[in-house]
């Protein structure tokens, strides 16, 4: 898997309630790509070539392609 960064990148704190864990969106990111409170995200756990565990999660609400494998 390639990845092409964008010149954007902030810190996002997990919190917990309860038995739920979550992390935030910076509000100007969510703005930006039209997304809205409740939308469902798909998120998917990958390493990248350094073997470093990453999280994708694709914002404009669909699935992967699994022909980027």
């Amino acid at each position: 898997m390639k990845i092409k960064f964008h010149n954007m990148g902030w810190e996002s704190k997990i919190t917990q309630k309860r038995a739920t864990l979550s992390i935030s969106i910076n509000k100007l990111v969510a703005t930006g790509c039209c997304l809205e409170k409740g939308q469902l995200l798909y998120c998917y756990l990958a390493e990248d070539e350094s073997e470093r565990s990453i999280m994708v999660i694709y914002l404009d609400g669909s699935k992967r392609n699994n022909k980027l494998i």
